[in-house]
């Protein structure tokens, strides 16, 4: 089962908000909101989570299971509803954009018009709703199956009817949603899963529609960005207008998707890409402007049909004029999905049937047969590959495009041993050297380099996003303790502006002046309160204030000395306004020449805090 393609693959590069734990009931599971304190059911005391458990109860219908994905814009769970028994994946979306009304909309909108697309080749949505503490999920079909990066990955290339079949299902499922307005924009292998229908089948499955407007609106949310020349898809598969950052809907449309399922068809019947880089930047030039080789040329031992490469070429070719503007068109072009006939005119799964009355593909563009012209020259047919007999053909030579379905029957005939009406999808390949073996030898090391880069890069990754979480733990605590301290019973203590810092280890530094031991007292129980703390050093030092001897003309104020040896204490606790406001009264005794020294001292650090507090919040 293709557990991770259900985890959103953006990155996680939120601060995580202050939400209360949402309460459950030990007995009965159930979940309600953070305000409730005893079971309304059986009466028994709730407890605090701030994540679902396994065993939890959302909503009284749905029960989850264990969290099976993780991304950007929250968590996946397996779940069950209660009363049906059935299986469910549930996405919750995190605390950080469920507080975003613009999100919260979208999300809601989304999910309505995803609803509707049901089709037996999209990844079905069932309901949607909020969570007791208020967090929206949508509840989706959860599919058992691999995922086409998978299967390539521990199979190799696929066999050319049976990745016909996978893309024609794919573009079915895209040809119903842009009907219905949704451009899914991140078609990739890992978001087409592979299962078996009712009827044992093999059926591929779409993910994630819908998701990509909504990693917009995830972004948009992040400070200080906008929707503005916003990247969603991923970059191996990302049609040139995705490179170009037009924005869905006024310039992008079905023919992105339909451009980057054709770079998928590629990769199953080669296992190769059409486009690679060593660089983000050289991996999209090669989409803009690369030249691609023909599938039936770069694994001619494959025996990939000459049209299924014409119509590949088509469906990513630079200029969107010039691919198939529909995925009608595409299925057209890649022919009718059935089987040979049997003796009651029954249909095989897994064969093709010769249709010659199937549509032609489009003729292509004059710069896609160019390109084809300029690669390696094909073989003659029916002859050996070789140098003695292979010859670049000239215009008129090139064979007529023919509906694929008819080459691929014309050119895969039956196995010896198999009978005619026999499913040859499901037929074991004699020869290992026909997918995997095949390939030259030089590519092995190449492999392996990759594999390494791989490794670095994954490693790279994790340990960046370690040092991102510890920095989330460690913003989440400092606001959880200066919130407690802010909203302190005692106005003194919130009046005092005590100072937080906290360590990698979650250890909490508590640094100022307070008038009293009770003020001190307070502060570290409100800090140690906090979940997560693991340990507290009180730096607070405790002061008294100054006390004022009444006169007949109303009053002495405190002492040239007194004000130097308050304001001392707070220079050296970082309390710098409260400093310089003493040292300034001081400094107005023509006696106390040391206050005017002292004054400057404090402004120069209140100076450089500043500075240091403006640079940390530059990105």
């Amino acid at each position: 089962m293709s557990i991770a393609s259900y985890g959103n693959a953006l990155p996680a590069c939120f601060r995580l908000s202050e939400r209360d734990p949402m309460k459950y009931c030990p007995a009965c599971h159930r979940t309600y909101p953070a305000d409730y304190n005893v079971c309304p059911a059986d009466q028994s005391s709730l407890q605090s989570a701030h994540e679902l458990q396994p065993g939890m109860v959302i909503r009284n219908k749905y029960e989850i299971i264990e969290r099976i994905g993780i991304g950007g814009m929250g968590f996946v769970y397996r779940g069950r509803h209660i009363t049906f028994n059935e299986i469910c994946a549930i996405k919750i979306v995190n605390d950080v954009i469920a507080g975003d009304a613009n999100f919260l909309q979208r999300f809601q909108t989304e999910a309505v018009v995803t609803r509707k697309l049901r089709h037996p080749n999209a990844v079905r949505v069932d309901d949607f709703d909020y969570t007791e503490d208020g967090r929206p999920f949508i509840v989706m079909e959860l599919v058992q199956g691999k995922n086409v990066g998978e299967i390539l990955e521990s199979e190799g290339p696929m066999r050319v009817s049976r990745a016909v079949r996978v893309a024609t299902q794919v573009a079915q499922a895209l040809g119903f949603a842009h009907k219905l307005g949704i451009v899914h924009r991140d078609i990739k292998p890992g978001n087409i899963i592979l299962t078996t229908n009712e009827q044992g089948h093999e059926t591929a499955k779409v993910l994630d529609f819908g998701i990509a407007k909504l990693r917009e609106a995830v972004e948009g949310a992040k400070p200080g960005m906008t929707m503005t020349g916003m990247v969603v898809g991923t970059p191996l598969y990302m049609s040139p207008e995705q490179f170009m950052g037009k924005k869905a809907g006024q310039e992008i449309d079905g023919r992105t998707d339909l451009y980057s399922l054709g770079v998928v068809l590629y990769q199953m019947v080669t296992a190769q890409l059409p486009f690679e880089g060593d660089t983000l930047y050289s991996l999209m030039m090669q989409h803009m402007e690369g030249n691609v080789r023909p599938p039936h040329e770069l694994a001619p031992e494959l025996q990939i049909p000459e049209a299924l490469s014409r119509v590949i070429l088509k469906a990513i070719d630079k200029d969107r004029e010039q691919r198939f503007q529909t995925a009608e068109e595409f299925v057209s072009a890649l022919g009718p999905m059935g089987g040979e006939p049997v003796g009651n005119g029954q249909m095989v799964p897994g064969q093709f049937a010769i249709n010659p009355s199937a549509a032609t593909p489009p003729p292509l563009s004059q710069a896609s047969l160019s390109r084809v012209s300029q690669v390696a020259p094909v073989p003659a047919p029916g002859g050996p590959v070789s140098a003695a007999n292979a010859a670049t053909p000239s215009p008129s030579a090139v064979p007529p495009l023919l509906p694929v379905a008819t080459q691929l029957v014309a050119a895969q005939p039956a196995p010896p041993g198999v009978k005619v009406g026999q499913p040859q999808d499901s037929q074991l390949v004699k020869s290992a050297e026909q997918h995997l073996f095949l390939q030259p030898r030089k590519f092995r090391l190449k492999n392996l380099i990759v594999i390494v880069v791989l490794f670095l890069a994954a490693a790279l990754v994790a340990g960046a996003g370690y040092l991102k979480y510890q920095a989330l733990q460690r913003d989440r605590i400092e606001s959880g303790v200066t919130n407690k301290l802010n909203s302190a019973p005692s106005a003194t203590l919130r009046a005092a502006g005590i100072r937080v810092f906290v360590s990698d280890k979650h250890e909490v530094t508590l640094d100022g002046i307070v008038p009293s031991q009770d003020d001190f007292n307070l502060a570290e129980s409100l800090a140690t309160s906090v979940p997560g703390v693991t340990h507290l050093n009180n730096r607070v030092r405790v002061v008294a204030p100054p006390t004022q001897t009444g006169g007949q003309s109303g009053g002495q104020t405190e002492s040239s000395e007194s004000l130097i040896n308050r304001g001392t204490a707070f220079l050296d606790a970082g309390v710098y306004t409260s400093a310089i406001e003493c040292f300034t009264k001081a400094a107005t005794d023509p006696n106390n020449k040391g206050a005017q020294e002292l004054l400057d001292r404090a402004r120069r650090a209140q100076q450089t805090e500043e500075k240091l507090l403006r640079n940390r919040k530059q990105p």
